[in-house]
Formats: structure tokens, C-alpha cells, sequence
């Protein structure tokens, strides 16, 4: 017997190649939906949506926002659109995402500076923002201006406020409101090492920072002839301020060292060791053990284990040889 049924020709040949010629597959609901553009389309919401895919059913939230898309808009949207799904029992609600960058706060900074420079704050600035944490979100492509609407300044205390709005392309403006102080700062001269007690600061030894101009005390080191060549009087650590009671003049004489002891009149040179019985910086009066005489003289250090009697001392000096 010979059968010439159309239909059941198609279907014993679909059954061959698993069907491919009848169906394909149905369009699956996202778990999770992230938008990094501002159109939201059917490929965001279903897996497998075919040519549908690029199909846009509806804004995007905006940069760093959330949406809700309730099951009974789920189902309009795939039906509009020719795509086979109805929500089941187990289906809820689905977020969307839209992802996002934050604003960064060295740009934000930046402009800042620019503008208190404008309304009269001089030389170089620290911004410190008083709202913490401050997050604006803008689109991942980075397509957004930044601009200061408004600034107040206050000269005398570095107090400011500043109403900031983000604009861009793809989402609506946004504003905020930041305030905090403006500082000046200046550079300082600080060593790069630890420079121990007795040790003698060369220049390879110092590098700059910067510290807020309100915190240098009086005491402090801001020029580098004052460090430079200068003896440590006690440890000195890297990167602090140096103060000037942490400093001495170089110690040409040490207690205990031998030195050269000289006396010079218009008649006579004399010369003789002596033993250092103290420290002593260019300049100053130490007193020294004459090895000859045993006895102690006071000179002035005029060089490296260097030390010169006074001429008023000098009779003591010539006694005592």
C-alpha cells in the first residue's frame, strides 16, 4: 500500500534533525539584568529572543539606579513582540540594573581648584571635602560634563560651597552640594632616611612634600640651607618635619678626641695637643686638656680637631707648655 500523506512526510523529517524545522527555541527569562547603556531591549530581558533581541521596549534606569519590571509587563513585552513565553507560577518580578562608574574625587577636585582660584584663594591648595563618601554615579563610557553652578568662599577661613551638576547624553542631569575647607600648603624639606644622632645631612639625603600651610610651627625647617650640613642633635625619621632643635652645627671637636691647640701673636706661633674634655661645634668655646701641663685651657674650635687660645689666654697657654 503507498501513502502520500505531505504532513507526515515533514514530521518524519524533522524528527531526523531534532526538529529544527518547526521550533526553535523558547526565548528564557534573564535571572539577572545589567544595562550599561540607556535603552533597555528585549536581549536584556530574555535569553534566546532572536531577531527580537534589538528590540527596545523602554528606557534604561539611570546611571547606578535600579527599575522593576512586574510579570504582567514581562509578558506584554514578549507577546507585542512575537516571542513565545507567559510567566509561570514561579516567575516574580525582575530588577534592572543600570551600571555605572563613580565620579571621581581627584577630578572633582580639580575643578574646584580652579574655581576657588577664581574667587580669590592663591597659591597652592588642598581641598578637603566635608561630605563624606561622596558618590555620583555617571555612565561606564565616561560621556558626562562636570560643572560648579554655584561657589561661596570664605578668604579668611578656606570654608567653601560648591553646587555641582553632572549632565551627559544619555541620563538626566544630576546635582549635588559639597562644602569643606581649602587649604594652602607648601613644601618642606624631609629626609629620605633615618638620619641618626651625630649624623650630618647631606643633600642626596632631603626630598619635599607637601604639608598644609596652618600646620608648619615656628619651629620647623622650610629652607634647605637650613638642614643642609647641619649634625643631627637626636634621631631623625623619614618624611617628618625637621625642627631646629632636632640640629646642631657639625661637631669639629669631640670629647675625648685629640686636637691641635694654637696660640698666635704678632711675635710668636705656638703649637701643642690637647685632649677635648667636651663637644664643640665652629665657634664654639670648649675647654681642652693641654697633655703637656695637665692642666685645662678654654679656645674656640676654628676647624676639624682644631681649637685657637684666646690671646688673653695666651700667657696661660705659654706657662703651661
Amino acid at each position: 500500500m503507498k501513502f502520500n500523506n505531505p504532513l507526515l512526510t515533514i514530521i518524519c523529517a524533522a524528527s531526523l534533525v531534532g526538529w529544527p524545522l518547526l521550533a526553535s527555541a523558547a526565548p528564557q527569562l534573564r535571572s539577572a539584568i545589567t544595562v550599561e547603556g540607556p535603552d533597555l531591549t528585549l536581549g536584556h530581558i530574555f535569553e534566546d529572543a532572536g531577531e527580537a533581541a534589538s528590540v527596545r521596549v523602554g528606557p534604561a534606569p539611570e546611571p547606578g539606579e535600579r527599575t522593576v519590571i512586574r510579570p504582567g509587563n514581562l509578558a506584554r513585552f514578549a507577546k507585542r513582540h512575537g516571542l513565545s513565553w507567559t510567566p509561570g507560577p514561579a516567575v516574580n518580578s525582575v530588577v534592572v540594573r543600570r551600571a555605572s562608574a563613580t565620579l571621581a574625587e581627584s577630578d572633582l577636585e580639580y575643578l574646584l581648584r580652579q574655581e576657588l582660584r577664581a574667587a580669590g584663594a592663591t597659591g597652592r591648595l588642598e581641598v578637603e571635602m566635608r561630605r563624606q563618601n561622596l558618590r555620583i554615579a555617571v555612565p561606564l563610557d565616561g560621556r558626562f560634563d562636570l560643572t560648579i553652578e554655584r561657589l561661596s568662599y570664605d578668604r579668611e577661613t578656606g570654608r567653601f560651597n560648591a553646587q555641582l551638576q553632572v549632565t551627559g547624553p544619555e541620563f538626566s542631569p544630576k546635582n549635588a552640594v559639597v562644602d569643606g575647607i581649602a587649604h594652602s600648603v607648601a613644601e618642606i624639606p624631609v629626609t629620605t632616611r633615618t638620619i641618626p644622632k651625630g649624623g650630618v645631612i647631606a643633600e642626596d639625603d632631603i626630598t619635599w612634600i607637601e604639608v598644609r600651610a596652618g600646620n608648619i610651627r615656628r619651629q620647623t625647617a622650610i629652607e634647605l640651607d637650613q638642614i643642609l650640613g647641619q649634625e643631627a642633635k637626636r634621631q631623625i625619621r623619614p618624611d617628618s618635619p625637621i625642627r631646629f632643635n632636632d640640629l646642631r652645627s657639625p661637631r669639629l671637636v669631640r670629647k675625648g678626641s685629640l686636637v691641635t691647640l694654637t696660640v698666635q701673636t704678632r711675635y710668636m706661633l705656638l703649637q701643642t695637643n690637647g685632649q677635648a674634655v667636651e663637644d664643640g661645634a665652629l665657634g664654639d668655646v670648649v675647654r681642652i686638656l693641654n697633655l703637656k701641663s695637665r692642666k685645662t685651657v678654654r679656645g674656640i674650635v676654628q676647624g676639624d680637631s682644631e681649637v685657637v687660645i684666646p690671646l688673653n689666654a695666651a700667657s696661660q697657654f705659654a706657662t703651661t707648655n
